[in-house]
Protein backbone atom coordinates (compact mmCIF):
# COMPACT_ATOMS: atom_id res chain seq x y z
CA UNK A 1 0.00 0.00 0.00
CA UNK A 2 2.81 2.35 0.81
CA UNK A 3 4.52 1.72 -2.54
CA UNK A 4 1.25 2.26 -4.40
CA UNK A 5 0.65 5.55 -2.61
CA UNK A 6 4.15 6.78 -3.47
CA UNK A 7 3.62 5.79 -7.08
CA UNK A 8 0.39 7.81 -7.18
CA UNK A 9 2.17 10.91 -5.87
CA UNK A 10 4.88 10.46 -8.49
CA UNK A 11 2.28 10.24 -11.23
CA UNK A 12 0.56 13.39 -10.01
CA UNK A 13 3.86 15.31 -9.95
CA UNK A 14 4.76 14.01 -13.40
CA UNK A 15 1.39 15.08 -14.78
CA UNK A 16 1.78 18.53 -13.24
CA UNK A 17 5.24 18.99 -14.75
CA UNK A 18 3.98 17.85 -18.13
CA UNK A 19 1.10 20.31 -17.96
CA UNK A 20 3.52 23.12 -17.10
CA UNK A 21 5.59 22.23 -20.15
CA UNK A 22 2.51 22.24 -22.40
CA UNK A 23 0.91 25.43 -21.03
CA UNK A 24 3.37 28.39 -20.85
CA UNK A 25 3.20 30.80 -17.95
CA UNK A 26 0.99 33.79 -18.71
CA UNK A 27 2.97 37.02 -19.27
CA UNK A 28 0.71 38.69 -16.71
CA UNK A 29 2.21 36.61 -13.94
CA UNK A 30 5.82 36.96 -15.07
CA UNK A 31 8.07 39.23 -13.07
CA UNK A 32 8.32 42.84 -14.25
CA UNK A 33 11.74 44.02 -15.50
CA UNK A 34 13.96 44.97 -12.59
CA UNK A 35 14.61 48.68 -12.02
CA UNK A 36 17.81 50.19 -10.68
CA UNK A 37 19.24 53.49 -9.48
CA UNK A 38 22.23 54.81 -11.45
CA UNK A 39 24.44 57.78 -10.60
CA UNK A 40 25.43 58.97 -14.09
CA UNK A 41 27.39 62.03 -12.89
CA UNK A 42 27.53 64.39 -9.91
CA UNK A 43 24.20 65.95 -10.93
CA UNK A 44 22.62 63.26 -13.15
CA UNK A 45 20.65 60.32 -11.79
CA UNK A 46 18.56 57.58 -13.37
CA UNK A 47 15.94 55.17 -12.10
CA UNK A 48 14.48 52.51 -14.36
CA UNK A 49 15.33 49.50 -16.46
CA UNK A 50 19.02 48.84 -17.05
CA UNK A 51 21.14 46.68 -19.31
CA UNK A 52 24.93 46.59 -19.22
CA UNK A 53 25.00 49.30 -16.54
CA UNK A 54 23.23 51.70 -18.91
CA UNK A 55 19.62 52.96 -19.07
CA UNK A 56 17.78 50.56 -21.36
CA UNK A 57 14.00 50.27 -21.44
CA UNK A 58 11.69 52.58 -19.53
CA UNK A 59 12.94 54.97 -16.87
CA UNK A 60 13.45 58.53 -15.66
CA UNK A 61 16.66 60.55 -15.89
CA UNK A 62 17.16 63.80 -13.97
CA UNK A 63 19.77 66.50 -14.51
CA UNK A 64 19.79 68.39 -11.21
CA UNK A 65 16.46 69.96 -10.25
CA UNK A 66 15.75 71.68 -13.57
CA UNK A 67 15.66 68.95 -16.22
CA UNK A 68 14.18 65.49 -16.47
CA UNK A 69 13.14 62.92 -19.06
CA UNK A 70 10.69 60.07 -18.53
CA UNK A 71 10.32 57.49 -21.26
CA UNK A 72 12.24 54.96 -23.29
CA UNK A 73 16.02 54.46 -23.50
CA UNK A 74 18.25 52.37 -25.74
CA UNK A 75 21.85 51.76 -24.72
CA UNK A 76 22.00 54.82 -22.47
CA UNK A 77 20.32 57.25 -24.89
CA UNK A 78 16.80 58.60 -25.16
CA UNK A 79 15.18 56.61 -27.94
CA UNK A 80 11.53 55.77 -28.51
CA UNK A 81 8.79 57.80 -26.85
CA UNK A 82 9.24 60.09 -23.87
CA UNK A 83 8.60 63.43 -22.20
CA UNK A 84 11.34 65.99 -21.52
CA UNK A 85 10.98 69.00 -19.20
CA UNK A 86 13.53 71.80 -18.83
CA UNK A 87 12.97 74.78 -16.52
CA UNK A 88 15.56 77.57 -16.33
CA UNK A 89 15.93 81.34 -15.83
CA UNK A 90 17.46 83.97 -18.13
CA UNK A 91 17.70 87.71 -17.29
CA UNK A 92 15.11 87.41 -14.56
CA UNK A 93 12.61 85.54 -16.72
CA UNK A 94 11.66 81.90 -16.13
CA UNK A 95 11.45 79.50 -19.06
CA UNK A 96 9.67 76.17 -19.24
CA UNK A 97 10.31 73.89 -22.22
CA UNK A 98 8.37 70.63 -22.62
CA UNK A 99 8.72 68.10 -25.43
CA UNK A 100 6.49 65.05 -25.59
CA UNK A 101 7.09 62.69 -28.49
CA UNK A 102 9.57 60.48 -30.27
CA UNK A 103 13.35 60.39 -29.80
CA UNK A 104 16.33 58.85 -31.55
CA UNK A 105 19.97 58.82 -30.40
CA UNK A 106 19.25 61.29 -27.59
CA UNK A 107 17.57 63.91 -29.82
CA UNK A 108 14.00 64.86 -30.70
CA UNK A 109 13.23 62.79 -33.78
CA UNK A 110 9.81 61.80 -35.12
CA UNK A 111 6.32 62.98 -34.23
CA UNK A 112 5.96 65.21 -31.19
CA UNK A 113 4.84 68.44 -29.55
CA UNK A 114 7.15 71.11 -28.12
CA UNK A 115 6.00 73.99 -25.89
CA UNK A 116 7.97 76.95 -24.56
CA UNK A 117 6.54 79.41 -22.03
CA UNK A 118 8.39 82.54 -20.87
CA UNK A 119 7.26 84.24 -17.62
CA UNK A 120 8.43 87.71 -16.55
CA UNK A 121 9.56 88.64 -13.05
CA UNK A 122 6.14 90.15 -12.32
CA UNK A 123 4.46 86.82 -13.12
CA UNK A 124 3.03 87.84 -16.48
CA UNK A 125 3.48 85.44 -19.38
CA UNK A 126 5.56 87.22 -22.02
CA UNK A 127 5.26 84.53 -24.66
CA UNK A 128 3.80 81.07 -25.10
CA UNK A 129 4.71 78.82 -28.04
CA UNK A 130 3.62 75.42 -29.34
CA UNK A 131 5.20 73.42 -32.15
CA UNK A 132 3.59 70.21 -33.31
CA UNK A 133 4.47 67.89 -36.16
CA UNK A 134 7.68 66.14 -37.19
CA UNK A 135 11.10 66.68 -35.63
CA UNK A 136 14.56 65.64 -36.77
CA UNK A 137 18.01 66.26 -35.33
CA UNK A 138 16.51 68.12 -32.38
CA UNK A 139 14.46 70.70 -34.36
CA UNK A 140 11.05 70.85 -36.00
CA UNK A 141 11.18 69.82 -39.66
CA UNK A 142 7.51 70.09 -40.61
CA UNK A 143 4.19 70.97 -39.01
CA UNK A 144 2.72 73.92 -37.13
CA UNK A 145 4.28 76.63 -34.98
CA UNK A 146 2.13 79.12 -33.05
CA UNK A 147 3.46 81.89 -30.78
CA UNK A 148 1.28 84.08 -28.56
CA UNK A 149 3.18 87.06 -27.12
CA UNK A 150 2.86 90.46 -25.51
CA UNK A 151 3.37 92.14 -28.89
CA UNK A 152 1.49 93.83 -31.71
CA UNK A 153 0.29 91.75 -33.42
CA UNK A 154 0.05 89.20 -30.65
CA UNK A 155 0.05 86.00 -32.73
CA UNK A 156 2.58 84.41 -35.09
CA UNK A 157 1.40 81.39 -37.11
CA UNK A 158 3.56 79.18 -39.31
CA UNK A 159 3.11 75.96 -41.25
CA UNK A 160 5.85 74.22 -43.18
CA UNK A 161 6.22 71.05 -45.21
CA UNK A 162 8.47 69.97 -48.08
CA UNK A 163 5.81 71.31 -50.48
CA UNK A 164 4.75 74.63 -48.97
CA UNK A 165 5.22 77.25 -46.26
CA UNK A 166 2.69 79.64 -44.79
CA UNK A 167 3.38 82.43 -42.26
CA UNK A 168 0.67 84.70 -40.86
CA UNK A 169 0.78 87.45 -38.24
CA UNK A 170 -2.29 88.94 -36.65
CA UNK A 171 -5.15 88.03 -34.35
CA UNK A 172 -6.23 84.45 -33.61
CA UNK A 173 -9.89 85.28 -34.17
CA UNK A 174 -11.67 84.63 -37.48
CA UNK A 175 -8.58 83.94 -39.57
CA UNK A 176 -10.58 82.71 -42.54
CA UNK A 177 -12.83 85.77 -42.52
CA UNK A 178 -9.79 88.05 -42.15
CA UNK A 179 -8.10 86.55 -45.20
CA UNK A 180 -11.31 86.81 -47.20
CA UNK A 181 -11.72 90.49 -46.31
CA UNK A 182 -8.00 91.32 -46.68
CA UNK A 183 -7.64 92.44 -43.06
CA UNK A 184 -4.85 90.08 -42.00
CA UNK A 185 -1.87 91.93 -40.54
CA UNK A 186 0.46 90.04 -42.88
CA UNK A 187 0.71 86.76 -44.78
CA UNK A 188 3.48 85.04 -46.71
CA UNK A 189 3.13 81.90 -48.82
CA UNK A 190 5.71 79.78 -50.64
CA UNK A 191 5.21 76.71 -52.82
CA UNK A 192 7.82 75.73 -55.37
CA UNK A 193 8.58 78.82 -57.44
CA UNK A 194 5.54 80.67 -56.05
CA UNK A 195 6.25 83.34 -53.44
CA UNK A 196 3.49 85.70 -52.36
CA UNK A 197 3.76 88.26 -49.56
CA UNK A 198 0.96 90.53 -48.37
CA UNK A 199 0.65 93.24 -45.69
CA UNK A 200 -2.37 95.22 -44.57
CA UNK A 201 -0.28 98.40 -44.63
CA UNK A 202 0.02 100.35 -47.90
CA UNK A 203 3.31 99.93 -49.77
CA UNK A 204 5.76 102.78 -50.29
CA UNK A 205 5.27 102.95 -54.05
CA UNK A 206 2.39 102.35 -56.44
CA UNK A 207 4.26 99.46 -58.08
CA UNK A 208 4.85 97.79 -54.73
CA UNK A 209 1.21 98.31 -53.80
CA UNK A 210 0.09 96.55 -56.99
CA UNK A 211 2.30 93.59 -56.08
CA UNK A 212 0.86 93.64 -52.55
CA UNK A 213 -2.72 93.60 -53.85
CA UNK A 214 -1.94 90.88 -56.40
CA UNK A 215 -0.48 88.72 -53.62
CA UNK A 216 -3.66 89.15 -51.57
CA UNK A 217 -5.83 88.17 -54.55
CA UNK A 218 -3.71 85.06 -55.10
CA UNK A 219 -3.99 84.03 -51.45
CA UNK A 220 -7.75 84.58 -51.56
CA UNK A 221 -7.95 82.45 -54.72
CA UNK A 222 -6.34 79.48 -52.94
CA UNK A 223 -8.16 80.01 -49.65
CA UNK A 224 -9.96 76.63 -49.82
CA UNK A 225 -6.51 75.05 -49.80
CA UNK A 226 -5.33 77.26 -46.92
CA UNK A 227 -8.43 76.94 -44.74
CA UNK A 228 -7.39 73.67 -43.02
CA UNK A 229 -4.16 75.39 -41.93
CA UNK A 230 -6.07 78.44 -40.69
CA UNK A 231 -8.41 76.20 -38.69
CA UNK A 232 -5.46 74.39 -37.13
CA UNK A 233 -3.85 77.74 -36.27
CA UNK A 234 -6.98 78.75 -34.36
CA UNK A 235 -7.13 75.42 -32.49
CA UNK A 236 -3.50 75.69 -31.42
CA UNK A 237 -3.95 79.34 -30.43
CA UNK A 238 -6.28 78.13 -27.70
CA UNK A 239 -3.43 76.10 -26.20
CA UNK A 240 -1.06 79.04 -25.67
CA UNK A 241 -2.86 81.53 -23.39
CA UNK A 242 -0.95 84.39 -21.78
CA UNK A 243 -1.73 83.28 -18.23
Amino acid sequence: MIKLKNLSVSLVLSAALSAAAIWPISPSVQAAPAKEWLQISDTTTYYGEVSGDKPNGRGTMKWGDSKQYSGEFVNGQREGKGKYINEYAVDGESHKVVYNGEWKQDRMNGTGTLTHKVIQEDGAVRSNEIQTGAFGGGVQTSGYDVIHALADPDFYFAYKSPQEQLVIMGSADHLKASLKSGSLFSAEYRSGTIHKSYSVFPADTAAEQRINEASLKYLQSIQPKLNPHLEQFERLAGQVPLK
